[in-house]
């Protein structure tokens, strides 16, 4: 009897194990928003277009994502890949740029929580690191000339 009623507890223990440990991989994160600071520039005008190109640059070797200039310190990022769309506004300056969040269809985006689907913040996060990379060769560059 005292092995029944064991084998009785270890299974409920196990069951709520699993439906929390379901439950927490199935909950969404919060919206992933960049905020990058980089190091100022002497020569802002410069630094500022060099930013936007390396912004640019970055969805031309980062196939998902199709970014377009809006005007001057101003970018718009979509995402479209298997049926998820997205659209981000990237503003930016001579020392910094930012990928916010504005739209998406079929990521499962919560307004209330500010919640989306974890692949939405894969992709900003790949999007910002190719940025990042970006912006690194444009200083490159420009430090050679």
């Amino acid at each position: 009897m005292f092995v029944t009623k064991y084998t009785s507890i270890k299974y409920i223990f196990t069951l709520i194990m699993l439906s929390t440990l379901l439950f927490a991989c199935t909950s969404n994160p919060q919206v992933y928003n960049v905020h990058t600071g980089l190091s100022p520039d002497k020569d802002d005008a410069q630094a500022q277009k060099r930013i936007g190109l390396a912004i640019l640059s970055a969805s031309r070797f980062y196939e998902p994502w199709t970014i377009s200039k809006v005007r001057s310190g101003l970018m718009r990022g979509v995402l479209g890949y298997s049926g998820h769309v997205a659209t981000v506004s990237i503003p930016y300056d001579a020392n910094s740029f930012q990928i916010i969040y504005t739209s998406s269809s079929n990521f499962a985006y919560d307004e209330s929580d500010q919640t989306i689907h974890s692949r939405y913040n894969d992709w900003v996060k790949k999007l910002e690191s190719r940025i990042n990379e970006e912006i690194y060769y444009q200083n490159q560059l420009f430090e050679q000339d």
